[in-house]
């Protein structure tokens, strides 16, 4: 899935119009994720109805507990984990909340514009993310801990027995 951003307005009848014909295949289908306008940006009119309602900031689905440490609210989830299945897997917000059953398809949603409205910083956050699991994987690839060294040398002698005997070899 890729994004594309576009600019809208939405009419009279509350419908979204799209300034702009999208150039993809007729008769498929999209993922539409919508910007509203801050409280401090609507016309007075709407601020008094919005005043009536109670409104959620997108940073209230996160703790920011360190700059390389974003979880979901209520969850040891970090928005890396979600990202990876929605950018590198390219799975729909569904398909996520149904694997990360602990959280709602609202805080998937919400991961996702986090993304989408921070796309430098959080794309930056996502290659820093990547880069440290494959030099934490190169160091457990050098220096393996000293269980799987003995587990590595049994399986060798193990071979080496079976290759003796005439059996084959497993891997």
């Amino acid at each position: 899935m890729k994004a594309i951003k576009v600019m809208a307005t939405i009419d009279d009848r509350g419908q979204l119009c799209v300034g702009e014909p999208l150039k993809l295949y007729r008769n498929s289908r999209a993922e539409v994720i919508v910007l509203v306008p801050e409280v401090t940006e609507i016309n007075k009119e709407k601020q008094s109805h919005e005043a009536n309602h109670q409104t959620t900031q997108l940073e209230d689905y996160f703790n920011f507990l360190r700059p390389d440490d974003i979880r979901l609210k209520g969850s040891r989830i970090g928005i890396e984990t979600i990202l990876y299945e929605y950018l590198f897997r390219a799975r729909t917000a569904e398909e996520i909340a149904n694997i990360y059953t602990s959280l709602t398809l609202e805080q998937v949603y919400a991961t996702i514009l986090y993304y989408l409205h921070n796309k430098e910083a959080v794309g930056q956050y996502i290659t820093e993310w990547l880069e440290w699991g494959d030099k934490m994987r190169e160091e457990q690839r050098r220096n393996p801990r000293p269980v799987y060294e003995k587990i590595r040398k049994l399986r060798a002698e193990r071979d080496a027995r079976r290759k003796a005997d005439g059996n084959p070899v497993s891997l």
